[in-house]
């Protein structure tokens, strides 16, 4: 049996891509699969041996990396699967001492992801941003394979001359399966909003907040429910303050990060699944994952219009396209949806039966293995 280890000092081991993705999809395909990521303890998941490292803060990632390295080279794999840019520098040494290829899966346009880290003064931001760019391919040609979550990102690696896939984050068959059928039950909806996944001034906080405010002008028994992290912590504050100052915290729920496990249960009810995401430059590369996990549970989609999204939203299909940075635009589309409960459920179907034909992990993971068969061949 092939031994793979995936390795991530960023990432938390349960992440949907790493683990719910990529990592049960190799176990089941018979790899004897080992993660070393962030986790409280070691364990044993669906059959993936799990190796837990600390979550530190940021300046004290690199101190994790003699820990990792050591852990991994445990493992006598046949194959290391990273997904951290930052061990980009310590990869070539783990090629090098086990001769054995290692794989480099790229999340974010990183440069342009830089250029929106709120923690960083704006004049650090863009010559480190600038720097990156360019050192990133240089290391990537040190890497035995590279993988992508949307085209936009492979563009960027186009003069790498390695082995490499593509592979989108849609949602695994078993959650699409999981979706279909606990939405087979609900005959009715509630006057939600739902927001999933991490909160962002580039994500469009402040414009939900206005919008929601505009919402709720029209229709008094709307709800907005905010299920994910807030990145930088401190933005979590300031939205609470915005709510207040609109006076419409009696109708917002905020839950802060939930386990992947648990987020059926707070899509099943919503009536709306929202996406106001603002056009920044990332934005318009990377494809918001939470568009087909709320597809898979029949969810009609406010989106902005964006490159990323509009492939995936058929207006007045699935969903509406409105102005990113306008929350008149995305209130009207809401306030659409939420008085005609008919056409919302019916968008719904149809956005759910593209995630289930179309729009999920099946081709992803086919594409995955072949890519692990010809490292290994």
């Amino acid at each position: 049996m092939k031994k793979v280890a995936i390795l991530s000092s960023v990432h938390i081991a349960l992440d949907n891509r790493v683990f719910y993705r990529e990592a049960r999809s190799l176990k089941r395909a018979g790899y004897d699969v080992t993660l070393i990521a962030v986790h409280p303890h070691d364990e044993i998941k669906d059959g993936v041996h799990i190796l837990g490292l600390p979550r530190v803060a940021r300046w004290q990632r690199p101190l994790l990396w003699p820990r990792l390295l050591r852990r991994a080279l445990e493992t006598d794999a046949d194959i290391y699967h990273f997904h951290d840019p930052e061990l980009l520098l310590m990869t070539p040494w783990l090629r090098l001492i086990t001769g054995k290829p290692t794989i480099y899966d790229v999340h974010e346009a990183y440069p342009d992801f830089i250029r929106v880290k709120d923690y960083m003064p704006a004049w650090v931001r863009y010559p480190i941003a600038w720097v990156f760019g360019w050192l990133e391919p240089v290391l990537a040609r040190l890497q035995s394979a590279l993988v992508f979550a949307d085209d936009q990102i492979a563009a960027n690696f186009e003069g790498v001359d390695r082995p490499k896939t593509t592979l989108f984050n849609f949602p695994a068959r078993s959650f699409v399966a999981e979706a279909v059928e606990a939405t087979e039950t609900v005959d009715r909806r509630d006057p939600v909003i739902l927001h999933l996944g991490g909160h962002e001034r580039n994500r469009g906080t402040r414009l939900m907040v206005e919008a929601f405010h505009r919402v709720r002008s029209q229709l008094p028994d709307a709800r907005l429910l905010l299920v994910g992290h807030f990145m930088p912590p401190e933005l979590e504050q300031e939205l609470r303050q915005q709510i207040a100052h609109c006076g419409v915290d009696r109708a917002v729920s905020i839950t802060g990060r939930v386990p992947f496990e648990e987020i059926g249960t707070h899509l099943k009810r919503p009536s709306v699944g929202w996406v106001p995401w603002q056009p920044v430059p990332k934005n318009q590369k990377n494809i918001p994952t939470k568009l087909f996990e709320y597809m898979a549970y029949g969810l009609p989609v406010v989106s902005s219009n964006l490159d990323s999204t509009r492939p995936f939203v058929h207006d007045a299909e699935n969903g509406y396209l409105v102005v990113a940075d306008d929350p008149e635009a995305h209130a009207e589309a809401l306030v659409k949806l939420l008085r005609n409960p008919g056409r919302a459920r019916a968008m719904g179907r149809r956005g759910q039966r593209l995630v289930e034909t179309r729009y999920n992990w099946g081709e992803m993971e086919e594409r995955l293995l072949a890519l692990y068969q010809e490292l290994l061949a």
